[in-house]
């Protein structure tokens, strides 16, 4: 028979797993934000952000268009407020990609338990490969299509979206690996990485705020391209502008020119043939009525000239 043990005395309790990552990820990124603001103000940090976004759409709109975004003479706050339509979409989706992480993971360890069988074993390890897998797929797509020096929209937001996945998806791979791989969280695998567990994950949350800055000012770039192509085939309906001015400025064909007989005018000169473009600050830039002439004009303010706008 077995030995049973007299009334009163109990057994030594079962040593706990030991879960690296359960509190890490979070208490790393607590850390990782402290340490941040403590270089840079918050705010300064949030304008500086905001600013960035904004050139790179502008910049990316300036050149399809055929220009530089310094011509546009935009302030600090013309940049932040352009940056809004540009991070609404990636905040959004990212958002929601995070909750429904959030869900899947808490789904998953419902599912397998404290104490899993070795059917949820199984499918732990099983997941853990494709994980690795997945992201291996992930870093080769994102890293060819970062190389690519002239990539489609898909490839240019995809690539560095890829990146960013993959980093989540390895991330949590090793979390399987350790929690669910031999050993089952109290193996050497687990205790030896405990002490690098903090560490580990304030790189990952480095590289994910990395990432998520490069995917957003590729999406603020192909925004910025988006925009200029609808300006340009919204230039058919925009108005039409007649040009007085006091001196030639010979403006070239489908531009009409046309020299006033009255020497004693204000205005010598009489231009057709042009459409608004768009206005920004003092300067007028402006295209020739004919959709295949892409030149694009820009005329600033001044007493010697006169500009006239009409539906047609």
């Amino acid at each position: 028979m077995p030995d049973v043990p007299p009334a009163g005395e109990r057994h030594p309790p079962r040593e706990p797993s030991v879960d690296v990552t359960s509190s890490a990820p979070i208490t790393s990124l607590q850390s990782t934000v402290r340490g941040l603001l403590s270089i840079v103000a918050p705010t300064t940090l949030v304008v500086g952000l905001l600013y960035y976004f904004g050139w790179a759409r502008t910049s990316a709109e300036a050149h399809a268009l055929g220009l530089d975004d310094s011509l546009f003479g935009y302030s600090s706050q013309d940049y932040i407020l352009r940056s809004i339509s540009s991070m609404y979409w990636p905040l959004l989706v990212g958002t929601m990609a995070l909750l429904a992480g959030l869900l899947l993971h808490g789904v998953l360890t419902a599912w397998l338990g404290d104490e899993p069988d070795a059917t949820h074993l199984r499918w732990a390890r099983g997941l853990t490969v494709v994980c690795i897998v997945v992201a291996a797929a992930l870093v080769v797509f994102g890293v060819l299509g970062s190389r690519d020096r002239h990539p489609t929209r898909f490839v240019s937001v995809g690539a560095p979206v890829a990146l960013m996945v993959s980093i989540v998806v390895i991330a949590y791979g090793t979390h399987l690996l350790v929690r669910y791989g031999p050993g089952q969280g109290r193996g050497a695998l687990a205790t030896e990485s405990k002490p690098f567990a903090p560490l580990a994950w304030s790189l990952v949350i480095v590289l994910l705020f990395l990432s998520m800055f490069w995917t957003v000012s590729h999406y603020a770039g192909v925004r910025g391209i988006d925009l200029a192509v609808q300006a340009e085939a919204l230039v058919p309906r925009q108005p039409s502008v007649t040009i007085y001015s006091a001196h030639r400025l010979y403006l070239e064909p489908p531009v009409v020119e046309t020299a006033l007989p009255d020497d004693e005018a204000a205005y010598r000169y009489r231009y057709t043939g042009l459409k608004l473009l768009f206005l920004s600050g003092h300067n007028y830039f402006l295209r020739p009525s004919d959709p295949s002439d892409t030149r694009n004009i820009v005329l600033t303010e001044s007493p010697d000239l006169r500009f006239e706008f009409s539906s047609r």
